[in-house]
């Protein structure tokens, strides 16, 4: 790190920073010249390109030097940011006597802070000196949001990064990280020299003595064939989808019984989509469709129990989300109950389906692969018809709580 910008930090503690900021925003001037000087040349390479007067190389180059640019004036915008804030900042000082008061009150040294969400602290700490200044303790915590270590080199993604804070994981007090998507742990290890770990995504799979009521009901209204259920009526779950799969299903007369049961997130949907969906549920109400539970005023499943006594009645559970990376409790679930999936491909939970032979997998917003899907999967095979075999034992033991322990006793011995 520059020398100036050291100081800058180091005088969050300890007082005025005048001169550190006179000397950031200088540069700050001479990245944003830069910058303009680079957008100039790229445009004016891709025009004498198009007329053939320069080579395709040279508009790459043009390319790079304005991604660099545009880093650095990030770069250092935050840290004018940050140089800026008062000596001894609200936040130091929040951090700092929260935890002395966890030790005051308990006589324990803090020897880890632990963040179950990381992705709130890092956002906008664009160096890794930060958490030393703010707690001066060995730290770790899990990434839930680690997606954009995926995408290709691009400015885009420097900015992106630059954005989330990433650079702190660089601190020599980080004594390692957890991840719920295990896809992109290679790539942030390369990048950041810090132990990245898979941690489970772990869920409670408790039955009640009895069968919830609508557990009951809903076993009532399927009469026999099979349930396939979503819990949480969200877009990104791929609701409207499944719906399109129970009309499908409904016209060809398909042994299904659908079910979308749950809080429906209703500001998600526009005016025409909602007005559409009240509808939908009082044909379902009157019995005119006779092939889906769907009530629109439902509150949230009151308990994990009674969550876990409706999931138990599927005989194929939902998972195609849309528009979504990360890890999801679906797949918990279904594994805990032994209940085959229908997942989109790609990502975090279609890749889990596929390596763990959790079920099938089709295209995302793909109604017609879904209802192709379900009589394989009611039957228990792939869409070759070959036995499905699903690992469901391995993606237990993978996300359990035991698991959990295991990682958690590893950080704490490496302190």
């Amino acid at each position: 790190m520059d020398p100036r910008a050291r100081a800058t930090l180091e005088n969050l503690v300890t007082g005025s920073r005048i001169e550190e900021i006179a000397v950031i925003r200088a540069n700050l001037g001479k990245a944003q010249s830069d910058l303009a000087l680079a957008q100039s040349n790229l445009t004016r390479s891709e025009k004498l390109l198009a007329t053939g007067t320069v080579a395709a190389v040279q508009v790459e180059q043009d390319r790079t030097s304005l991604a660099s640019a545009t880093a650095q004036v990030a770069q250092l915008t935050a840290q004018v940011r940050v140089a800026e804030l008062p000596a001894r900042s609200a936040q130091q000082v929040a951090a700092e006597a929260n935890l002395a008061a966890a030790e005051a009150d308990t006589c324990w040294h803090t020897d880890l802070a632990y963040f179950p969400y990381l992705d709130s602290y890092l956002r906008f700490l664009p160096v890794p000196m930060v958490p030393r200044l703010l707690l001066n303790r060995p730290w770790s915590g899990l990434y839930l949001r680690n997606h954009h270590h995926g995408e290709p080199p691009s400015a885009k993604k420097s900015l992106r990064l630059l954005a989330k804070g990433d650079a702190i994981l660089r601190s020599h007090q980080c004594r390692g990280i957890g991840v719920l998507d295990e896809r992109f742990i290679h790539a942030m290890e390369n990048s950041y020299g810090v132990g990245v770990t898979a941690y489970p995504d772990v869920t409670q799979a408790d039955l009640p003595a009895e069968p919830s009521s609508l557990a009951r009901e809903v076993t009532r209204k399927a009469a026999g064939r099979t349930i396939v259920g979503i819990i949480g009526l969200e877009r990104r779950k791929g609701f409207l989808t499944l719906l399109q799969v129970a009309e499908i299903a409904r016209n060809a007369r398909l042994p299904f019984y659908f079910v979308c049961a749950g809080n429906f997130i209703s500001q998600q949907f526009s005016a025409a989509e909602r007005a559409g969906l009240v509808k939908l549920a009082a044909r379902s109400a009157s019995g005119e469709i006779d092939n889906l539970h769907f009530d629109p005023a439902a509150s949230r499943i009151p308990t994990e129990a009674d969550y876990n006594s409706l999931f138990h009645t599927f005989g194929i559970a939902w998972a195609a989300y849309e528009g979504f990376q990360g890890s999801s409790g679906t797949l918990g679930k279904a594994a805990a109950f032994e209940i085959p999936c229908l997942a989109t491909s790609g990502e975090c939970i279609g890749q889990r389906v596929e390596s763990y032979r959790l079920g099938i997998t089709i295209r995302e917003g793909h109604a017609g692969d879904a209802a192709a899907a379900l009589p394989f999967l009611a039957a228990g095979t792939d869409t070759a018809g070959n036995p499905l075999a699903a690992r469901f034992s391995a993606y237990r033991d993978d996300h359990s709580s035991t698991r959990l322990d295991e990682i958690l006793a590893a950080l704490l011995a490496s302190l």
